[in-house]
């Protein structure tokens, strides 16, 4: 047993680090090669077979997914947007949902609607990471990427709250006061337990000085959110979502910056971890998925495939392209993406490690103590499903983004470059006032000056390349050094509370201060 479980660790590891490589040298998105690099390990002879728990998959992978996603998004942006954000995740996620279920319905009709519906809930979400990180290397107008942002840290509660509802009423039709109540007890008790997780772990957070533990606290976060919520039968992803998004928005300022840098540093590499595993575990599994279906006829097999991925594709472009303006008929504002944009918008569907670990969720038997009809088709067109979107929409992305002639507006490009130039002159401000209140000018303040002026004019050519313009004591020039950036910090909060920078180029440079605090105390 022990040397069963060194293999597959080995394995593990080998393959994410192989599809890193991998995805970097031909191109493809990591989640692919992950997949493609678990299905050759999987193939291996001697590596013993590996089986996902339902509910390890449930309660291991999706809480820290959800929440890092949650975690970093931006609520003012998604507000702003709210007509196309609640378009995307709300009714687009519902009618994919239906539109898949109905046609495995069609070749399938034995699979019964509740399993069907918790199968279209599965695959109904889409994972803009994917799609994003291509938009954004790339360039195109923010409003796109915050519409696919805030579609993405919605659809996962609305599509979760489905599939929960059509699992609970697995063999045993549900009547609609039955569905009504159970909605109102997932998406009430999810966000209602969500918000009382985040404010008492903002507290507790504030309170917490050794930078170790709070990324303790971090880590268990999503957990003290999701499983409550999930035994009370309400929404864990909701609550996840919840408390992420308060922490994100208002439990960010408590923390110190050393304990900041750490936790999410902490953050990004556990959400890289958790989606190779979960891809490359799933690879591993493609094999005994593949033979689970080897049996079915070929015919219904392919219509179902091929149609429940026509279906996913068709639909979400036609939602992007023509509901903005049934929508504007009716005298509502549909947002202010062009045509192209929501080409762009309807194109980017792939689905990702969500839709894995809600299809590999689904129980092994009914709540009547019966299997769970033809579990092993609907895990192998959750497979077919993700891999058709992530590669077959993905890859095509720069290709259409150049046909289409988008970009960023100036004022996009050049924030960042903004926000630095205004936070330097507070900074410079900051010492002249210094400067002013001491007769004798405090030790390091001189060569302070220099370093600020010199990054500003810096700023200065890259916004408009042809504008141009006794000892130290080391306790002294560090309580200098730590006010400068307290002033920077305070103009950087003042630009984002006023609109005019994001909260992602608030987060960016907020880190950038956060590493230089922290090497300023290290040096102590």
């Amino acid at each position: 047993m022990p040397s069963q479980v060194f293999l597959v660790a080995a394995a593990l590891a080998v393959a994410v680090l192989v599809g890193r490589l991998l995805a970097g040298r031909i191109g493809v998105p990591d989640a692919a090669a992950y997949v493609l690099i678990g299905v050759a390990a999987g193939l291996v002879p001697g590596l013993p077979e590996v089986r996902l728990s339902p509910d390890v998959v449930l309660l291991a992978f999706l809480p820290p997914l959800v929440y890092y996603a949650a975690f970093f998004s931006d609520p003012r942006e998604t507000v702003e947007h709210v007509v196309p954000v609640v378009g995307q995740s709300v009714g687009l996620v519902l009618a994919t949902a239906v539109a898949a279920a109905g046609t495995l319905l069609l070749v399938f009709p034995d699979i019964g609607w509740a399993a069907a519906l918790a199968f279209g809930a599965a695959i109904a979400p889409p994972d803009p990471v994917a799609a994003t990180s291509v938009l954004q290397r790339l360039g195109v107008p923010r409003r796109l990427v915050t519409v696919l942002e805030g579609e993405g840290l919605i659809n996962d509660g609305v599509a979760l709250t489905l599939f929960a509802i059509a699992v609970s009423h697995l063999g045993a039709p549900p009547t609609v006061p039955q569905v009504l109540l159970g909605i109102a007890v997932e998406v009430g008790g999810g966000i209602g337990l969500g918000l009382v997780v985040g404010i008492a772990v903002a507290w507790l957070r504030e309170r917490t000085r050794d930078p170790l533990s709070q990324v303790v606290w971090s880590l268990a976060t999503p957990y003290l959110a999701f499983v409550p919520a999930q035994l009370l039968h309400a929404s864990g992803v909701l609550a996840t979502v919840t408390a992420a998004v308060w922490l994100g928005v208002r439990g960010r300022g408590v923390i110190a910056p050393k304990a900041r840098v750490q936790t999410e540093t902490f953050w990004r590499m556990l959400n890289l971890l958790l989606v190779a595993f979960l891809f490359v575990l799933l690879g591993f599994q493609v094999p005994h998925i593949v033979a689970a279906v080897a049996d079915y006829p070929i015919g219904p097999l392919v219509l179902a495939t091929v149609g429940i991925v026509v279906a996913v594709v068709v639909i979400r472009l036609l939602w992007a392209l023509l509901i903005p303006g049934l929508v504007s008929r009716v005298g509502v504002r549909s947002g202010e993406l062009s045509r192209a944009e929501r080409l762009v918008l309807g194109w980017c569907g792939p689905r990702g490690a969500v839709s894995l670990a809600v299809a590999l969720s689904l129980p092994l038997a009914t709540p009547q103590g019966e299997p769970l009809i033809r579990r092993d088709l609907l895990l192998f067109l959750t497979v077919v499903v993700v891999l058709a979107t992530l590669v077959g929409q993905v890859l095509p992305l720069p290709v259409l983004l150049r046909r289409l002639h988008l970009s960023p507006a100036e004022r996009e490009r050049t924030e960042g470059v903004r926000a630095r130039r205004t936070m330097v002159d507070a900074a410079l401000r900051e010492v002249e006032d210094l400067a002013a209140d001491h007769k004798d000018e405090p030790p390091g303040l001189e060569a302070m000056r220099q370093v600020l002026e010199v990054r500003r004019d810096n700023l200065v050519r890259e916004l408009d390349p042809d504008e141009a313009g006794s000892e130290a004591s080391a306790a002294a020039e560090h309580d200098l050094q730590i006010r400068v950036l307290a002033a920077q910090r305070r103009t950087l909060r003042r630009l984002q509370a006023d609109g005019e920078i994001t909260r992602r180029t608030l987060i960016e440079i907020s880190q950038e201060l956060d590493l230089e605090e922290a090497r300023l105390h290290h040096a102590e």
